[in-house]
């Protein structure tokens, strides 16, 4: 066991990575826009994934076992996710825009500049839902990596009451993952000036999102 942890929470870590690798199994899972995806990763360039917080479940599933190193929020919750999606195959950075929040995002950008693929919830982990939080940007920066934006949709949703109306798809039910084109982020570009490129950002999201659910509705 790693971090001192108790049983309880190795057996709660294990089921959870079970349990969502159990439900991915069942899902047909469609890829749109994977060129963009290509086009950022030419060369074997890294990359910066950039999504919503909606979609955390289904982006967990389908892109484990790659070694991306993910922010996750240093909140009490945040702990059995961590080691959970370690179990899937993730590292894991502890931070949020609340604790912890400048030295993670340091120490994502360190990551990313040394040969790691990253992973970020842009509008995680409290909110608000749909909206880029700069600290993606920074770390794209910082970091040197593209931004690969991408958005999640499912057929059968159910769709929880929490503040990012969290998606769980239901069991052999259609699920699309919709990419953008990749954004870059000058290294010199100064923290004021992000906001051009956090809006840009934003909108290549929400267009990821129509595209993801578009598709389910056309097949």
């Amino acid at each position: 066991m790693t971090r001192n942890e108790s049983p309880a929470h190795t057996l709660v870590s294990k089921l959870s990575a079970g349990a969502i690798c159990l439900l991915g199994r069942t899902l047909s899972i469609h890829l749109i826009g994977e060129e963009y995806l290509e086009r950022a990763r030419e060369g074997g360039r890294k990359v910066l994934y950039a999504f919503w917080h909606e979609g955390l479940l289904v982006a967990t599933y389908a892109f484990r076992r790659q070694g991306i190193q993910v922010l996750v929020s240093q909140h009490r919750d945040g702990e059995l996710i961590a080691r959970a999606i370690e179990r899937m195959g993730y590292g894991t950075i502890r931070g949020s825009s609340t604790r912890g929040g400048t030295r993670a995002l340091f120490r994502m950008a360190a990551a990313g500049a040394t040969g790691d693929d990253l992973g970020v919830t842009v509008d995680g982990p409290r909110g608000p839902r749909l909206q880029v939080k700069p600290g993606t940007l920074f770390i794209a920066g910082r970091s040197g990596l593209p931004i690969v934006p991408f958005a999640v949709a499912s057929s059968k949703p159910w769709v929880l009451s929490s503040w990012d109306r969290f998606m769980v798809p239901r069991p052999f039910s259609r699920t699309a993952i919709a990419f953008e084109e990749p954004l870059t982020v000058p290294g010199d570009a100064p923290v004021e000036g992000l906001e051009p490129f956090r809006a840009e950002l934003q909108r290549r999201l929400l267009e990821a999102r129509e595209s993801a659910r578009r598709s389910l509705e056309a097949s």
